[in-house]
């Protein structure tokens, strides 16, 4: 647990919350309060959870430190069932302070679209099998909720298409980049906005020949910005699907901080990056099916760094409240402790900044 959240008194983390009588209110409505008998109120329904995910404890262990605090008398079994059942209300306290420190995320967009931010994480448990599980999430940024959660073994790729729907607009980092996951979404109903990395995937042109990434990102160099429409294809299924490729300069010096980083993960990784590759790192490149008349580019490089909200929750669940202990398969409980180690993180700083400023995906555009 952060020192942050060590210094934090419980009634007064409580009352950033709101009132006592608020979080009953609350927690009746999301149906995690239902007998008093077990459990006194909500403030102390809430401290178990905070108890499960940052005190390592077993449910076992968490149900005799509960009768010891005279905090709730139950079973470990019926303790599952009550962490199970309080997922969706922390959820909804992560989304009321969200609301609260980033008020862009939930302005409207043409025709409606529900922005997703999907990702996943890494969860790698201390030891020396070191074996990790994925964490894949679709985190509502029109409406601030977590509203999907899978934990998987590292076998099962990321893909932003999992559970789209119509009326979305998924955006998503660079590993989401892949032809075929693209033409998935579209076909869902859904559209898409995505980083695109130097190497993939292929860009043609309307004669279907091949397009050459450096010189699109020389030609936005020139003119400030490029904004064409290509057919995005997987090299190996030539499975197509239409888009727009946008490219935008970072300035020079955001521009030279990410080739900087480029090079230093390039090292760490024990491989030589290609000029080009280098090159092309100061340039962001986005890739979409949005339409040109409601979507020009600045307005999709402002609605792409949003998605850093949720990258940035997960660096944070990471260094303050240990995600990696994570220990939940189970898809409630998974939710209960991801939305619980975001709460903790959110409470352990006094403020929310919208965007990392080190994050090359948020850094500011060339005027």
């Amino acid at each position: 647990m952060s020192d942050s959240l060590r210094a934090l008194d419980w009634d007064e983390l409580v009352g950033r919350l709101g009132s006592a009588e608020e979080l009953e209110a609350s927690a009746r409505e999301a149906g995690a309060l239902r007998r008093r008998r077990r459990v006194a109120g909500a403030a102390d329904l809430l401290r178990l959870c905070f108890a499960y995910v940052l005190g390592g404890f077993s449910l076992r262990t968490l149900a005799a430190w509960a009768e010891q605090r005279a905090l709730a008398s139950m079973s470990d079994v019926a303790m599952l069932k009550r962490l199970k059942a309080s997922a969706d209300w922390v959820g909804s306290l992560v989304s009321a302070l969200l609301a609260e420190r980033c008020p862009e995320a939930v302005a409207g967009l043409p025709g409606g679209l529900r922005i997703m931010a999907v990702d996943a994480t890494v969860v790698a448990p201390a030891g020396p099998k070191r074996d990790y599980w994925m964490v894949h999430t679709v985190f509502d940024l029109s409406r601030l909720q977590l509203c999907s959660v899978a934990v998987t073994d590292r076998h099962e790729a990321e893909r932003l298409s999992r559970g789209a729907v119509a009326g979305e607009l998924r955006i998503a980092d660079r590993a989401h980049a892949r032809a075929t996951d693209l033409a998935e979404t579209v076909a869902a109903g859904a559209d898409f906005l995505v980083r695109a990395p130097s190497n993939y995937p292929r860009l043609l042109d309307g004669e279907g020949q091949l397009l050459d990434r450096l010189t699109l990102c020389r030609e936005a160099g020139e003119k400030g910005v490029l904004d064409r429409a290509v057919r995005v294809q997987d090299g190996k299924s030539k499975v197509e699907v239409a888009a727009r490729v946008v490219i935008l300069p970072l300035p020079p010096e955001a521009a030279e901080k990410t080739r900087q980083a480029a090079r230093r993960l390039a090292s760490k990784a024990r491989y030589k990056p290609s000029e080009a590759a280098i090159e092309m790192a100061g340039y962001l490149v986005l890739l979409t099916s949005l339409a040109p008349a409601d979507w020009p580019p600045d307005r999709l490089a402002a609605t792409y760094r949003l998605r850093w909200q949720i990258e940035l929750a997960f660096k944070r669940m990471k260094s303050l409240v240990g995600l990696e202990d994570l220990r939940a398969k189970d898809d409630d409980l998974a939710r209960l402790w991801i939305n619980t180690a975001l709460l903790a993180a959110l409470l352990a700083e006094d403020d929310l900044p919208a965007l990392d400023p080190e994050a090359p995906d948020s850094l500011p555009l060339a005027a």
